[in-house]
This record gives C-alpha cells, structure tokens and sequence, in this order.
C-alpha cells in the first residue's frame, strides 16, 4: 500500500498535529517507550501555541496568554514533573490582585487569586447588587470547586460525581451561563461586565454553559493565573526534546493527507506528497471535525457517530491584532484587560442579545463594511502584552518598547469578510480590496480598546499585522477558523464532547476539541489522557501519585541563550532545514 518509490516506515503510533495536545501526547508515548512519529503540517512546532517574530524585535503568543493551576500543587507543573521539564520551565505568576481587569466608562474591576476577594471586588464596583453577586459567587465556586479538568470530564459517571458535590448549584451547571445572571436579578450592565470573560473561551454568555464558565474562573481565580517565562514557544520547545531524547522523531512541513483504515482498525498515514507510514496507532491533534471528514471520512465511522460529527458546532474564530509599540509597560500592572467600549448596548437584556445577534453572529448584514464600523465601535475586546508578562523575555521588544496584543471573538462569514469563493490555502484572498478595507476598520477598533488598556499606546505603533479567521483556516486548518475547537454549548460540555477514544480501533484524539476543552491546560490534560488510554495506563493518577514517566537524565540541557523557536522549526526526515529569517518566517495568524 505504498505510494510508488516510497517505502513505508513503521512506527508504534503516528501523532497528527503538534500542537499542545499532539505534542504532550507524543511526549507521554515517547517517554513510556512508545516509536513516535510526530507530524506538523507547518514549518514550526506548536500549532496555536507557538510564537512568531517580525524585524528581528517583535515577537508574539498566537495562543499561550495565560495558564491557569500552574502553582506548586498545580496540575499543569505536575504534567511537566512526569516528563522531567519542572526544572526547565518556569511559570510566572500574574498579579494576584487582578491577572484580569474588566474596564469600561466609569469601571474598574479586578478579577483576583481568590474567591473571597472576588466577591468584594464585584461588590464594591457594583454596591446596589451585594444580594445577587453573592449568589452568583456561591453558584460559581461551587460548580468551580466540585470539578476535576483532569478527571471530571472523562466520563458521564465523573462527571455525574462532580455535579453531586455541587450540591445546590447543580441545576445551573448544564444552563447557559446568562440564564445564571438573569436569575441573580443583575443589571444589563454588570452581566456585560460580566460576560466579557466568556470572550476567552471563545464563545458568548448566551451560548456557553455555566459549568465551563465556572471552570475557567476556577483554573484562575481558584488556582491563580501565570505565564511560562521565555513566552509560549518553550513548552513545545520542551515536549520534543522529550520526544527527540525518548527515540521518537519529528517532521515538521510534513501535512497529512488520510488517515488509513481497513476492516474498522487504523493501519497509517499518507502524506500529502503521497508517502504512506504504517502504524497501528494514529493520535490525532488535528481539528477533530475534519479528521472525522477529511483524513479519515464518514464512511468508516458507525451511523449513530457520523450523524454526531455533522450535528457538531465550531465555536466563535478570533481575530487577533499584534502591536508592536514604543512604550514603556515595566511599571503597569501584570493583567490582562477586557475593555468594554460603551454601555450603549447594555440599557436592557434586549439590547444585549441585539448586540450578540448583530455584532458577533453578524446576522441579517450583508454589507462587510458596515459590519465593520460597528463591530470596531462597539465590541469589547482583550488586551495583553506579553512583555509585560515577562520582562526578562528580550525577544520580546526593545528595551522601552512593548509587544501588545488585541483580540476578541468574530462571525465566521466569508462573504462579510470578503474571502468568498478563494482557497484560503493559497493566501490570494488577502489581495481583496474588501478583505483590506474591513482590515483596516477593524484595526482602528482594536487601537481604540488598547489605548483604554495602555494609555498613549495607540499613537506610538511602530508595527502592526492582524489575522483573520481566514488566517487561522490556512495556516492550521481549524475548521471555520475556530482556534478553540468546539463551542462550550451546554450540548458540548464535559463528556458530551468527544473523548480520546473513537470508534476506530487505534485512532485517538488529542486537542481542544476533546472533553477536556480548550486552552492550554486543556489542551496537555487531553495529550496526557491520550497517551494514557494508548499504553493501557493511567498517566494522570500516576504523574499525580509521583510517578516520572520520562528519564530526565536523557534530556540535553538548553544554554543560557537558548531559543525555543529556534529548536521548533525545520525539523525533516533528514535532519534540519536551514533557519527562516524572521521576515520569511509566516506566523500561523498573520493575514
């Protein structure tokens, strides 16, 4: 079954996708002794999560911001621990008395490390509400506390024992979380306020589940919020060295085309260049709706499982702006902000659902431009500078100056946008007159929300780029450019989500599409479970019991000037690709 002149190569599991899913996937089966073969379609390792750089003297996150449970006790340290990376990757925390702040006309509201300090900060910002946001405070903890991101998601029976130690605020877990708010008896204003996190998770109030809200406020509120020190790249940066050091090898330009299975079990992959490599395992960190679709195809799925594929819905794209700007942020807080234009749009609960329905689903415009204008008016947005998340991070900016960062959710609609009818894979779409024009709008929005952020920063640009949900599509492949997977519906939650396991003898899935949800923890805790359910093991019991699964001793130290994209890109069959320059270098979220 090999393509002609190519010989098929065998391995124990081929993992799709390098991302932090696939990655820590690939490193678990690596260190528990497993052939790897890790396959990144891109040119870098690290999928949404890795970092590009522009002029020799920016660089940027795609994905990593800030990670929640990365204390001592933390799971994420823990996950590192049982692949000997504690001692190489460091977590910064943020400041403990607001890693977010949710600003507006007139407000000021630190999210911090603790949940009795979040309760007075509400209540302080919104005295007539002490009654309600006590509740919502009580309802949120609760379902926060009651569940394990490890644990609680991987089965309907975890999941069931989670919602019973919740006791009285159960009811609300499976209910959008506005429904939450709306029963607090909030005003319009203090439910935006409040709404604006869900931004994060890439989804609106009115859509996600209250359960998936009250566990992201959990990883940071309960657990505290850091940043890995010498930015995102670092952590895919050190699942291949395991994977390297474990006997595992790594392929970089190196797209799959199918997944191959005969008589329901896996038996490969094929390349895009026709090359065909055996394996009885395929782990699959790729966009689970198009694995399904594309690599693997319906018709190998049983009927009640297809049909669950097509019922499945991608959550909101984003569309992320980078700055690079001449300022001085050494002395501002250490916080992400989420800053809320206007409270035009917050004079009743009608008015906020109209303001869903036209700014961020897009509905019943046909005109992009004018789409634009409005959504550059009046959408909130997130702000952050990974400079000021690591200010030993000299890649970051020039002494003096600051990488920033803007974004916020998007409509995924080709026609609004402007890319209708282009294969986005060839990158033709961004000559669009329309495409450019919507571009430019969207950007003087997003300098409008950074300069509430980091007063005088919108007049001291020195440069720009901004990536679409087109971008996301044609560089990593998400289906609707959806970074996050699927959307956190009430529907999609927990075990209602695809597990590790598939219909298919030998194919796995990793990534944030599974039921351990999105972001960065959720993305490794899914690699973890994978590579468990692979080598019949329990990984997370055994990392949280001590156990090391790697040798640590086989992992070649990183010098003191160590570059983590450096150690990420051109990886071949053969060996090593010469190094992009940074100007050559194409960032997965850039135009």
């Amino acid at each position: 079954m090999t393509a002609t002149g190519a010989a098929a190569s065998k391995f124990d599991a081929v993992v799709i996708g390098s991302g932090l899913g696939g990655s820590t996937a690939a490193a678990y089966l690596a260190a528990a002794g497993q052939r790897v073969l890790l396959l990144e379609r891109y040119s870098v390792l690290g999928g949404s999560s890795h970092v590009f750089r522009r002029q020799g003297k920016w660089e940027f996150d795609c994905g990593v911001h800030f990670v929640g449970d990365c204390g001592p006790d933390g799971h994420v340290p823990a996950l590192l621990r049982g692949l000997g990376l504690d001692d190489r990757i460091t977590w910064l925390p943020m400041d403990a008395d607001g890693f977010d702040t949710i600003i507006g006309p007139d407000l000021e509201l630190k999210t911090p490390f603790g949940w009795d300090q979040y309760q007075s900060n509400l209540i302080d910002a919104f005295p007539g509400e002490a009654r309600g946001l006590r509740r919502y405070v009580s309802v949120m903890r609760k379902l926060g506390e009651s569940f394990d991101r490890a644990v609680s998601p991987s089965s309907k029976t975890e999941f069931a024992k989670a919602l019973a130690r919740a006791g009285t605020a159960a009811p609300f877990a499976m209910a959008p979380y506005v429904s939450l708010l709306v029963a607090c008896g909030l005003d319009p204003r203090t439910i935006l306020a409040l709404s604006v996190q869900c931004g994060a998770l890439t989804t609106t109030p009115i859509r996600i589940a209250a359960i998936a809200q009250a566990m992201y406020l959990q990883s940071y509120a309960g657990r505290g919020s850091y940043y890995p020190k010498g930015g995102g790249q670092v952590l895919a940066a050190g699942f291949a060295e395991v994977i390297r050091s474990h006997g595992g090898q790594i392929r970089t330009n190196a797209g799959v085309d199918k997944v191959l299975v005969e008589g329901g079990r896996v038996t490969g992959v094929r390349l895009e260049d026709g090359e065909q490599i055996a394996a009885s395992v395929v782990v699959s960190g790729a966009d689970t709706i198009r694995t399904f679709t594309d690599l693997v195809g319906l018709e190998h799925l049983p009927l009640t499982y297809r049909q669950r594929v097509k019922s499945w819905k991608m959550a909101r794209p984003l569309i992320n702006g980078y700055f690079g700007v001449k300022l001085d942020v050494s002395a501002t807080p250490n916080s992400n902000y989420f800053a809320i234009p206007t409270w035009d749009d917050a004079t009743s609960l009608l008015s906020l659902e109209r303001m869903a329905r036209q700014v961020v689903g897009a509905r019943g415009q046909s005109d992009g431009v004018s789409w634009a204008r409005e959504f550059a008016r009046r959408q909130p947005m997130f702000v952050q500078s990974s400079t000021r998340r690591d200010p030993s991070n000299h890649r970051s900016a020039p002494a003096g100056h600051a990488a920033i960062e803007v974004q916020t959710i998007t409509p995924y609609n080709p026609a609004l946008w402007g890319f209708e009818g282009y294969d986005v894979r060839t990158g033709e779409y961004r000559n669009n007159p329309q495409y450019r024009e919507i571009k430019k709008i969207v950007i003087d929005g997003m300098l409008q929300r950074m300069e509430q952020a980091y007063p005088g920063s919108s007049s001291n640009v020195r440069w720009c780029e901004l990536a679409t949900p087109a971008t996301q599509e044609r560089f990593v492949g998400n289906s609707g450019g959806a970074p996050f997977g699927l959307e956190l519906l009430p529907s999609q939650v927990g075990p209602l989500r695809p597990g590790v396991r598939t219909p298919i003898r030998g194919l796995f899935l990793a990534g944030t599409n599974t039921a351990y949800g999105p972001g960065t923890e959720g993305a490794m805790i899914s690699g973890q479970v994978a590579a468990g359910a692979v080598v019949g093991r329990d990984l997370v019991a055994a990392v949280r019991g001590g156990a090391v699964i790697a040798d640590p001793a086989r992992l070649a130290a990183w010098a003191p000037d160590f570059d983590p994209l450096d150690a990420c890109r051109g990886l071949t069959r053969s060996g090593r690709e010469p190094a992009e320059t940074d100007s050559q270098a194409a960032p997965i979220h850039i135009s």
